[in-house]
Parts: C-alpha cells; structure tokens; sequence
C-alpha cells in the first residue's frame, strides 16, 4: 500500500473513472429504493460501491495507486452480476431472479474481491507494512467467516444485510491501511479485546450465581439482584484490567514523559560536591523509563558517537548550538514505534538544557582549576622571585642610606617597605601564609593568639580527623578570622568561641560564637565573599544573631572537593 503523496491540481481522469465505476455500481440497486422494503436482490449490491468511494479518496491522494485501482474496479460487480443475470433469464431483471444469482455465488464475489485487493496492495518488508498485511488477513477472514455463516445459517435477508456492512466495513478499513503512518501491534487490540471479555465474562458470572442463587433462596426479584451484582462486579474489575493494560503498555513504551519531579530530581546535585557528569547518567535512565528504549547515552559537545546501525540519533541543541547527542537502542531491530519517537523528541528539549548545564558546569570546574593553577603560579612569582627582589633592594638602599643619608634615599627606603607590605597583603590575600605548613588546626590557635590583649578572649575547640584540602581549609581559617574580627569590631563581646570539627560523613562544621550585643547581621563585603565561596565549594555560610545572646556563624564544608 502506497502513503499519501502530494495531491495534483484539479480532478485526475483517475478519480472520475472511480466515481463513474461507483456510480455504476449503484444504478442496479436504484430502483430497489422506490419499494417499501428494498429488495434482497438490491441488497445484495449496496456494498460494492463503497470499494469504488474509498478507491476514489486513494486515486485522489495518488493518482498512481495500484490499490485505489483495483478498488473502483470492484465497484462495477454490482454491474457484472446483473448483466449475468439479464443474460441467464428471460424476466431476470425482477428482483427474485437477481437475489437467486447472488445466492448461487454465495462468498465468490468477496473472495474474489480480496485475491484482487492482495494484488493491489503493495508488499515491502518493513514493519508498518507487515502490520498492514496482517490487519488485512485478520480482517479479511472475519468477513469471509462472517458472509458464510449468514449464507449457511440464515437466510437471503440476513445473508445480505451481513454482505453489505462487511463490505462497508473492509473498504473503509482499507483506505485507513493505505493512508497510516503508524499501526499499533495487533496484539494491543487484542489485549484490550481480552480486558472488555473479562470483565464481562467475570460481571456475567457473578451476575449468574446471584441469580441462581436468588432463585433457590426464594428471593424476591433474583433476575434485578443478578443484575444488580454484575453491573457491580464489572464495576470493579474494570480498573484492575485496565491497570493491567496500562501496565502492559508502559512496560513496551515507558511512562511516556518526564514529570515535575523527575526533572527535579535530576538538577538537585548540580553543584559543586556532586561530579555534575553524573547527572547525564541520571538524565539517560530517566529518558530511557520515560520512552521504554532498552539503553539511553548522552554524549556532552558536538562528536558523533559510533554506534551500530539500530541505534538511533538525536543532537541536542541549545541556542542554534549544538550541545551533546542523544543515542538510545531500540528494543526493536527496526527501531523505535511512532509514539516513542514523539516522547523522546518533547523531552530533547528539557535533555539538551541539561546537557547544556552539565556542559557549563564542567567548563566551570576546568576554569575554577585553571584559577587555582594560575594562583599557585603568582603566588610563586611573587614569593620567589619579586619578593626576594624587593627585599634585596631594600637592604641595599638601607646600606647606602647608613653611609649617605639623602631625603632620596629616606624616601626610596619609606618606598619600598610599604611595597613590601603591599605585596606581604597581596600574597596573604591568595593563600594565607599561616596554612603554608598544611597545619590547619596550629594555624587557628596562632589566629587566636594574634588577638590577645586586644578584646575578647578566643577559646579554639577543634577536632580535625582527616586532612582537609587546601581551599577548604582557606575557607575555613578566613571565616573563623572574619568571624573573630566581627566579634571584635562590632559586637563589644567578652569572649568567643570557635568550634571546628569533621563528621563521619565527610563534613567539616565551624562553628564561631560570641557573647556580645547580637542583634541583626548585614553582610559586608567580608562575609558576602565568604558565603559566596561557601557556596561554590558545595557548602553554605550563615550568621544569626540574638539581642542579649550574641551572634553565632555557622560554616558547612565538604572535607574535600569533588573530583
């Protein structure tokens, strides 16, 4: 069977042959309509020009069609068995004569009709057109059955009457084969053919034992109690066949999309202590329950996996951007059905986003490296190489000062001790010299010592069990120092408190408290840079404070980064 092509302007010589065929077909069963009852013999022939109307609708969308051919040809029987039986009788144009004839041929004529329908249609070897075929034999035999139990077990009326809507119903089920583009399996028809059946049957059933059991208890009226009891039981049946079916369906198809909460689920560890690669794994097994392939990937950039030839394809594309690819393996050979494409084509959009995050955040972590090497490599710069220098000319301005004194010189050497200072500030600023040593917890209590005499007593409580790394650590010593001097600067306390520890599950808590006036907390410059580093490192920064009770910040690290 041919798919729709595009329709030519004007009426095709095709369609009128088909129309003139159909209108043909009819003349014969005319003047059957000027009696009260239409005649059987007239009966007989109202079937036949469906075939010519549904052959015209297919010559219409392809002037070529083979199918719609052989269709408008089998309207003109009607035609043929009159002119068989005007030529077999003298009075064969009354209708007795006519409904003989048709009784003689019995189910030829729709035999026939199908050899020249199978000739008709095209054969390939894909699925959609094996699934044609398929529908056409099932339906095919039903009609075949169905006209030779009328022949045989009832009479011309019913014989009739059967051929007709058969005949009707095989031609509208042809145009609808010839024009499809997707056909469910036969077997889903047949499982919601099977969930109808049994509820009926087990309704029936139950509805039968009330009955009978009515009837020999005596009960008034058992026929409404059975009745009664079956629409009932089929009441309650009916959602477990369909939980069944649905079942069945989703096993084949999947859930068929991505809810709310799905998608929630898959951006909840964007951040910096997951390794977001991950979320491409979470996102393909959501695809792949969402639209039942046997195996979903996803590939970040613009390459083309090698893949095996059923494999299927989608590029994910964010902004005219191509982002990463999409590839899924059917649990067919032939590839996945219609409605499995449709599902995985609304969520590529939603996918290639996640691809696109995922993408952004690895970018970011290779830059925040990139950052941490360049740092590193400054930080060398100036240790090894500027300092040392400006430390050497330093000495030697101050030596020749001590020989002779000039207001040059005085200047030169002012000069370069504030330079010095300058760069002892810049170089503190990239990595505090007290973690030089990797010694987190001596760093701290030096911290706390560098305030006395100066305010608040500084009590440090620390329990490190693990090595923390090193911009965890930097984080840290910062927040307890911005923490202290807070306390000093602002809140008139008495007395401080740090608490620093790691838990088992990999957690370093700092806890910095004080006695002072508390109240409301602004974030400064100081503690919005440290929040915000806070949170880039996977963790979070939060200060409150209490009138009377004084202000408490609360640092929550991983011990380490993720990698």
């Amino acid at each position: 069977m041919t798919d729709s092509a595009a329709a030519q302007p004007g009426v095709s010589r095709a369609v009128v042959g088909a129309a003139l065929a159909t209108a043909a077909g009819v003349v014969p069963a005319v003047p059957g309509f000027g009696e009260s009852v239409i005649p059987t013999g007239a009966l007989f022939g109202l079937g036949w020009p469906a075939f010519g109307i549904a052959g015209a609708l297919l010559l219409d969308r392809d002037p070529g069609s083979r199918l719609g051919r052989a269709m408008a040809a089998l309207a003109l029987v009607p035609v043929a068995v009159t002119a068989a039986a005007l030529f077999t009788g003298g009075a064969a144009t009354r209708w007795p004569r006519l409904e003989a004839v048709w009784e003689w041929l019995g189910a030829g004529p729709v035999v026939a009709a199908l050899a020249v329908v199978a000739w008709g249609v095209d054969i390939a070897g894909d699925r959609l057109s094996r699934r044609r075929l398929v529908w056409l034999v099932v339906w095919s035999a039903g009609l075949v059955g169905a006209v030779l139990a009328a022949s045989l077990g009832a009479g011309p009326r019913a014989s009739a009457a059967v051929s007709t809507l058969g005949l009707w119903a095989m031609a509208v089920l042809l145009y609808r084969l010839a024009t499809a583009r997707e056909l469910r399996p036969v077997d889903e028809p047949l499982l919601d053919a099977a969930v109808a059946a049994a509820t009926l049957l087990l309704g029936a059933a139950v509805g039968t034992v009330v009955r009978v059991g009515g009837l020999r208890a005596g009960f008034p009226a058992p026929e409404m109690s059975g009745a009664f009891a079956a629409v009932v039981s089929a009441a309650l049946v009916l959602p477990a066949g369909l939980w069944l079916r649905r079942s069945v369906l989703q096993r084949r198809y999947g859930q068929g999309t991505l809810s709310a909460a799905d998608v929630e689920q898959i951006t909840a560890d964007l951040h910096s202590q997951t390794d977001v690669r991950e979320l491409l794994a979470k996102a393909a097994a959501m695809v792949a329950a969402a639209s039942g392939h046997e195996r979903v990937g996803l590939v970040l950039g613009t390459d083309v996996p090698d893949l095996p030839p059923h494999w299927v394809l989608h590029p994910l594309v964010v902004g005219g951007d191509r982002v990463g690819t999409v590839y899924l393996e059917p649990r067919h050979p032939e590839g996945p059905e219609p409605r499995q494409e449709r599902v995985v084509r609304q969520l590529l959009p939603t996918v290639a986003l996640v691809a696109r995050a995922v993408g952004l955040a690895v970018e970011t972590d290779h830059v925040r490296r990139d950052l941490t090497r360049e740092r590193a490599r400054i930080l060398g710069d100036l240790h090894d190489g500027l300092g040392p220098m400006l430390v050497g000319m330093s000495m030697r301005v101050r030596a020749e000062l001590r020989h002779r004194p000039t207001p040059l010189l005085e200047t030169l050497a002012r000069d370069l001790a504030d330079c010095r200072g300058d760069l002892r500030g810049i170089v503190s600023g990239l990595t505090p010299s007290a973690l030089d040593d990797g010694d987190l917890a001596g760093a701290l209590h030096r911290l706390a010592g560098s305030f006395g005499g100066q305010g608040p007593a500084v009590t440090i409580d620390s329990a490190l069990g693990e090595r923390l790394a090193p911009e965890i650590a930097v984080a840290v010593y910062r927040s307890v120092a911005e923490g202290i001097t807070n306390a000093l600067r602002h809140a008139r306390a008495g007395r401080v408190t740090v608490d620093v520890r790691t838990t088992p599950a990999g957690r370093v808590l700092v806890d910095v408290t004080d006695d002072g006036a508390g109240g409301a907390v602004v974030f400064g410059i100081g503690l919005s840079s440290l929040r915000r580093r806070a949170e880039e490192l996977g963790g979070t920064l939060d200060v409150a404070g209490t009138p009377s009770a004084g202000t408490r910040l609360h640092l929550d690290l991983p011990a380490r980064r993720a990698t």
